[in-house]
C-alpha cells in the first residue's frame, strides 16, 4: 500500500471509531487505528520523510 493509500484507510478507521465509540469494544475487534498509524510511520522513515511531532490513537491514554 503506498501512503495515500494508509492515510485513506486509517481516515476511515478513525471514523469508524468515532462512530462506534458508544458501543462495548468486542474483545477480537482488532484495532485498525493503531494498525494504520504503525504502518503510517514504518512507510514514512523508510520513505525518510519527517515524523508526525504528534500521533494520538483515539484508544490511548
Amino acid at each position: 500500500m503506498d501512503l495515500n493509500q494508509l492515510l485513506y484507510h486509517h481516515q476511515l478507521a478513525l471514523m469508524r471509531y468515532t462512530a462506534n465509540r458508544d458501543e462495548a469494544p468486542a474483545p477480537s475487534r482488532f484495532d485498525l487505528v493503531t494498525h494504520y498509524e504503525r504502518r503510517i510511520s514504518r512507510l514514512r522513515r523508510e520513505m525518510g520523510v519527517t515524523p508526525y511531532r504528534h500521533v494520538h490513537s483515539p484508544g490511548a491514554a
